[in-house]
């Protein structure tokens, strides 16, 4: 069945498949849009503290490495992001604000 622009019924439906838009991305908030967590571990205290990528970059990798330099910090783990799954971008959703008119159709 067509209406009278040659188009199926039902092709100027919003939500149908083939009028499905590219999703909006956005820089994931909680990595800073890195895609990934680091940490610094101080073995001294046992302790691990999130620190950026420059930051554990500079440590130093090992244990002795770290006490030559009379440092108590060192690479710690270097997680994926579980918000965005290591990309550095989410898909934007919009907050859902209901229509006033709605509202008044009870």
């Amino acid at each position: 069945m067509y209406n009278n622009y040659d188009y199926p019924l039902g092709a100027d439906t919003p939500d149908a498949p083939w009028n499905a838009k590219e999703p909006h991305m956005v820089k994931c908030e909680a990595c800073n849009g890195k895609g990934y967590h680091w940490h610094a571990y101080n073995f001294h205290t046992d302790q691990e503290t999130e620190c950026t990528e420059e930051t554990w970059l500079c440590l130093p990798k090992t244990e002795e490495e770290a006490e030559v330099k009379r440092q108590h910090y060192i690479q710690g783990e270097k997680e994926t992001c579980e918000v965005c799954d290591g990309v550095g971008e989410v898909e934007y959703e919009e907050d859902y604000e209901p229509d006033h008119d709605d509202y008044y159709e009870r």
